[in-house]
């Protein structure tokens, strides 16, 4: 049995825990609690969709810090780099609401208008943001009483220079807010002003390649010419659309964000 959960849901979901049993647990049960946790493995995978030969593979080694990446693209292969780290990798998780937890987990979804969340009987948590530039689907596994494994599965959509940025302004707003340090605030304040000049410049991109191309097909001397022409204009300004995985598995060695705070 699985229960549907949504933001809407959630402090219903919470009453309901404490005055019955529930086949699957609720999502806070699920999430990591507050306090210190090391990097056990990361891997990250990326494959641009019209060219899944080509992928770029990152593991890390939580122990060490060393990153690993591959590049396979064109049918060349850069081999195994490994770039030193500087010991082990740790990272804070303090007390936040379960809206918090799942978007910095899922890579800033605070402004996706369509999320769900749904916990399966087996305790598995499944969270995914129908976003205008991704759809992003989060996988949280609890291994033991003590470690976790965050999967995110990232599909990006291939737009055009002339894509809509408004969806960028709440994540802005947020970070420019509740950024987790001074710079990150300052950063996310330049660039909210900043997004009214970025979205006209690629709207003038637009309109200068549309402009270049009605130019062309006039000039087309021959159907296939012409044909040629708007093949190019079906493309033009298309990012990859890529697919990403990522994949980390995080183990709790402390109950406070202190090295050393016990289990």
């Amino acid at each position: 049995m699985t229960v549907p959960v949504n933001r809407t849901m959630l402090a219903a979901l919470t009453l309901l825990v404490g005055g019955m049993a529930l086949a699957a647990p609720a999502i806070e049960q699920v999430l990591p609690p507050a306090g210190l946790y090391r990097l056990d493995s990361a891997s990250t995978s990326s494959l641009p969709a019209p060219a899944p030969a080509n992928r770029v593979d990152t593991r890390v080694d939580g122990a060490s810090g060393d990153i690993v990446r591959r590049e396979r693209v064109a049918g060349a292969d850069s081999g195994e780099k490994v770039y030193e780290g500087k010991g082990p990798v740790t990272h804070c998780i303090r007390p936040r609401r379960i809206s918090d937890a799942l978007y910095s987990s899922a890579v800033a979804l605070a402004s996706c208008p369509d999320q769900s969340s749904q916990v399966g009987a087996d305790g598995v948590l499944v969270h995914t943001a129908n976003c205008p530039a991704a759809v992003v689907t989060l996988t949280i596994r609890r291994i033991d009483k003590v470690t976790w494994e965050y999967d995110t599965v990232s599909a990006t959509r291939a737009s055009d220079p002339a894509a809509d940025l408004a969806w960028m302004r709440p994540v802005l707003e947020r970070e420019a807010a509740q950024g987790k340090t001074p710079e990150a605030r300052a950063r996310a304040a330049q660039q909210l002003l900043d997004l009214p000049r970025l979205q006209r410049e690629l709207a003038e991109k637009q309109v200068a390649v549309n402009v270049a191309f009605a130019k062309a097909l006039r000039n087309a001397k021959t159907p296939n010419e012409a044909e040629e022409v708007r093949a190019a204009m079906a493309q033009s300004g298309k990012s990859v659309a890529t697919d990403t995985r990522q994949r980390v598995r995080w183990t709790r060695i402390g109950n406070t964000c202190a090295a050393g705070s016990g289990g």
